[in-house]
């Protein structure tokens, strides 16, 4: 069970409640600081995750109402917004060979990686013929959670990166946060 919450894990997610431009602020460097490439890529990322967020919204189906409920007793203020995107695969701005670069060097792309639901802010995208079951919906519906109670995007992607790098994907907070809920919810109720 727990190789199928890694997968379907978001590595970075999206922004659920940040308003247009402020994300991508809060990850470019102070006038006259350096620019590395990883904060380019954040920024550009963040910025990029708008896009998916707003294509999301539009073509996403809504929660049923068990779903409301569970992402209710998660904690998410506004479950009514959340949308499941089913897709072949789960988008990534590979077209763009510098964010594909960096995005490989951090195992977030590449050649034998499945990346199988991920959360970019109040959307939830799922790759076709996922399982997911009500204890990996949870798992996602935390990182919506976690999105929805930072300050930014910026903020929650600059915390997750900061633990991924810390502690590994799966002993990091926000994922062991996460992992909790699908003890938590393991059956569906």
């Amino acid at each position: 069970m727990l190789a199928a919450v890694a997968a379907a894990c978001a590595a970075l997610a999206g922004p659920a409640n940040a308003e247009a431009g402020q994300d991508v602020e809060a990850n470019r460097p102070a006038a006259g600081e350096a620019s590395s490439p990883y904060a380019t890529f954040l920024a550009n990322y963040v910025e990029w995750v708008r896009t998916i967020e707003i294509e999301g919204q539009a073509r996403g189906i809504a929660l049923t109402p068990k779903q409301i409920e569970l992402a209710t007793r998660i904690g998410i203020e506004h479950p009514e917004k959340v949308r499941l995107v089913y897709v072949d695969e789960i988008p990534f701005p590979s077209e763009d060979p510098q964010m594909r670069k960096i995005g490989e060097e951090l195992g977030f792309v590449g050649p034998g990686i499945t990346n199988n639901a991920q959360a970019f802010g109040y959307t939830i995208w799922v790759r076709n013929g996922f399982d997911l079951t009500w204890p990996l919906l949870a798992h996602e519906l935390v990182h919506v959670q976690q999105i929805e109670r930072n300050a930014s995007f910026g903020a929650f992607v600059e915390k997750y990166m900061k633990q991924l790098m810390a502690h590994g994907h799966e002993n990091m907070p926000l994922e062991v946060e996460a992992y909790e809920a699908n003890r938590i919810h393991a059956s569906q109720p």
